[in-house]
């Protein structure tokens, strides 16, 4: 598995720079498996939102769903419809909104780095003052979220009118994107209140986020969160931030820079378990883990990484969209084309459906 690695995992930058904290996790800290599941199901969203062309995406949904195709591990995205997508004046970073009828819930989902361009941003690390004069945020984040915040807030906007059944709002996104999430959120509950309903639940749900902001913007973020809550009800609001065995970004932009953690109680992730992590170690970014040993699985990512969350592979994820790009999808044929590359470069063993297939035109090709 690792040593096929193609996309960069920053575990040597945890192993540099991240800190253990003298906190040790065990099973009372253990999220509810309904709530670590509803994660993995939201975080769906994350993933996917690295997709460049999510319109053909969802239009080809079915096709792409099927086994060893990008979308087989991701079943959420047969539940809801696209709203709007599309990529920001800076750096073309995607992002997509989509409504889910069963739940009633908008999701936003926003891409993590997956372009040079993003990359640079992404090491623009000297701070910004923030326009409501509150603190500090990271320049190459907040210049990338100009980029998208009129098209979000627009489409959260429309998405909410064209929906008025929706009673929850839920922002996601994996590394740089859910920084860029956070920032979003920070105005939705600041500058541009009026969009947002009276009662609406809003839920941030981010993974392997690095620090956006110092002390000072982050005390804001808290005390609008908690001013929120206030006039909706304690379950308004709610904020799910994970971090990762070994993954390094977390532990980035370092905290001698100034940056801290938007996440006051953020969450730990080793082996697919999910564990709350105490207010007082919101910095720490590894953790040592006890349960009781007959609650533990084996592990399913043992090195750990910044791309192996709830349980999933992004890496194989974004590798089969390149494939799917390189197999000229949608066009007549891309199907085989794409197979072909399967069979070339996966670690993974050849569907049994595509070795029929295979089977039978070798056979018609002989006759």
């Amino acid at each position: 598995m690792y040593a096929a690695e193609t996309t960069q995992n920053f575990r040597w930058i945890s192993q540099l720079v991240a800190t253990y904290s003298p906190h040790t996790l065990t099973s009372a800290d253990r999220l509810p498996p309904e709530l670590e599941l509803w994660i993995a199901e939201i975080g769906q969203f994350a993933e996917v939102a690295y997709c460049p062309f999510m319109d053909a995406l969802f239009e080809h949904r079915e096709e792409l769903g099927r086994i060893a195709f990008p979308l087989e591990h991701y079943h959420m995205i047969h539940e809801v419809k696209l709203v709007a997508s599309f990529k920001g004046a800076v750096a073309n970073l995607p992002v997509s909104v989509v409504h889910c009828p069963k739940s009633c819930r908008l999701i936003v989902g926003i891409s993590g780095t997956s372009r040079i361009s993003q990359a640079i941003q992404d090491l623009r690390v000297l701070k910004t003052r923030h326009p409501t004069g509150r603190g500090y945020v990271h320049t190459g984040f907040w210049n990338l979220y100009q980029g998208i915040r009129a098209e979000a807030i627009l489409a959260i906007k429309n998405g909410l009118r064209g929906h008025p059944e929706d009673g929850e709002l839920v922002l996601t996104g994996h590394s740089m994107g859910g920084s860029i999430a956070y920032l979003l959120l920070l105005d939705l509950l600041t500058d541009d209140k009026s969009l947002l309903q009276t009662g609406l639940h809003i839920k941030i749900v981010v993974f392997g986020v690095p620090r956006a902001g110092d002390a000072g913007l982050v005390q804001y973020l808290r005390e609008s969160m908690t001013s929120y809550r206030r006039q909706n009800g304690e379950a308004s609001m709610k904020e799910y931030s994970v971090r990762g065995y070994n993954d390094g970004v977390p532990a980035l932009p370092l905290l001698s820079f100034g940056y801290r953690h938007f996440a006051e109680e953020p969450i730990y992730t080793i082996d697919g378990r999910l564990y709350r992590i105490p207010s007082s170690e919101s910095e720490h970014t590894l953790f040592h883990v006890v349960e009781d040993g007959d609650e533990l699985d084996a592990p399913i990512f043992p090195r750990g990484g910044h791309n192996y969350y709830n349980r999933r592979e992004l890496e194989v994820f974004v590798i089969r969209l390149i494939w799917i790009q390189k197999a000229e999808f949608p066009k007549a044929g891309w199907e085989e084309r794409y197979m072909i590359l399967y069979a070339k470069y996966s670690r993974h063993t050849l569907p049994d459906t595509w070795r029929s297939q295979q089977s039978t035109r070798d056979e018609h090709n002989v006759s």
